[in-house]
């Protein structure tokens, strides 16, 4: 398998951490967790800078200017907002590599992976919207360049175009637009994490407080040692005025997951080609799991009726809440509940079979002695 070489690599890199940080505070082992340490941080930093912020083409570069200048600590919630985003963005795309690189992300894993990259879509969009937000010149030239980009997207491109901008051209609403995407889309981004922890068993969706008092600890610290800038705008009167570029500086790059499109676009790469680039990374993310092949498909547990007594061992101890207890009515046994197992739900681990006293339940293609070795080899290591 190609990912074994990435997978010891990661491996090997988390136990040279280990001795860093020893293991239980590793942040390699709270990958999927950080981002959330993380997203509370923008949440609470953006509620101040959502109270002066005025989304209208005239003010909205003098209000930003007033939080970083004038208002009381107001740069040092902005720059904790800043670098809070790009902590996320880093430790989203350390999760999904991780995810990756240990095979993680197939079969019953798949609607985390699935739900993970729309997560990720979605963090591109908020973290770019936050950008425009700031309009100076270099935002309003991103600004340009992005509209002038999603405008070549085949078939749909100038109705998207117009849809972001509210319009045929830059207006009040479309900063309106922007700040709706800003704060209106990380509340779908709750529903994805719903579904994201849904079919994970036993999630850790919060790293320890120590790891916690560190991280608030090295955020505020380094937004106070390095407070971020705030860009010029040079043309006051109508900073919307600039015509759309199809290019943009190569030293204006705000978002780490926008900065490649930025530098393609910068060096006279087609739109068109630009935008399929960006297309097919989440379309080759979504289509990954289903490259390799699929091992376990239509392999789950099955109950032998005849054999099951309720006991309910298989459903005590099934991580994976793939087996449920229900009344098997009368059906000549003198047993009130029956195992019933969930095929959505179920790893194909084996560790039903391995509880089941009875041989009442197996998995097609592999017996219970089969199982049981298994099992006996994985307690004997750790």
């Amino acid at each position: 398998m190609y990912t074994e070489p990435l997978q010891n690599a990661t491996l090997w890199l988390e136990r040279g951490l280990n001795k860093l940080f020893s293991q239980k505070y590793n942040p390699f082992y709270y990958h999927g967790a950080l981002p959330n340490f993380f997203i509370w941080a923008l949440f609470i930093s953006g509620l101040l800078l959502f109270a002066y912020y005025q989304p209208t083409l005239a003010t909205a570069y003098a209000s930003v200017r007033y939080i970083t200048y004038e208002l009381p600590f107001g740069n040092l919630f902005r720059s904790i907002h800043r670098y809070a985003s790009d902590g996320m963005m880093i430790f989203v795309i350390l999760h999904m590599f991780r995810v990756w690189f240990t095979d993680r992300y197939r079969e019953y894993r798949i609607v985390p992976w699935v739900t993970g990259v729309v997560l990720l879509i979605i963090t591109f969009i908020v973290g770019l919207s936050g950008y425009l937000l700031i309009w100076d010149q270099e935002a309003v030239t991103l600004a340009n360049m992005t509209f002038n980009l999603v405008g070549k997207t085949p078939f749909v491109g100038a109705a998207l175009a117009e849809a972001l901008m509210a319009g045929k051209m830059i207006t009040d609403y479309t900063l309106t637009r922007m700040m709706f995407l800003h704060l209106g889309i990380p509340l779908f981004m709750m529903f994805m994490l719903w579904l994201h922890y849904l079919r994970i068993t036993r999630p850790v969706s919060e790293p320890p407080l120590a790891l916690v008092v560190m991280l608030s600890g090295v955020l505020f610290l380094f937004s106070a040692a390095f407070p971020v800038e705030l860009g010029v705008l040079t043309n006051m009167s109508d900073p919307a005025a600039a015509p759309l570029l199809t290019a943009v500086s190569p030293n204006v790059y705000f978002d780490l997951l926008y900065a490649w499109p930025q530098y393609l676009a910068a060096h006279n790469v087609a739109p068109l080609l630009v935008v399929l680039l960006v297309i097919a990374v989440p379309v080759g993310l979504l289509i990954l799991p289903y490259l390799q092949k699929k091992a376990l498909r239509d392999q789950f547990a099955v109950v032998t009726r005849e054999n099951c007594t309720g006991c309910s061992l298989c459903y005590n101890d099934c991580p994976y809440e793939a087996i449920e207890m229900v009344d098997r009515g009368n059906d000549g046994t003198r047993f009130k509940r029956l195992a019933v197992v969930d095929p959505g739900r179920c790893a194909n681990c084996g560790l039903c079979v391995g509880a089941c006293a009875f041989k009442a339940i197996e998995i097609p293609r592999r017996d219970t002695n089969n199982v049981l070795a298994e099992i006996e080899a994985a307690l004997t290591v750790s």
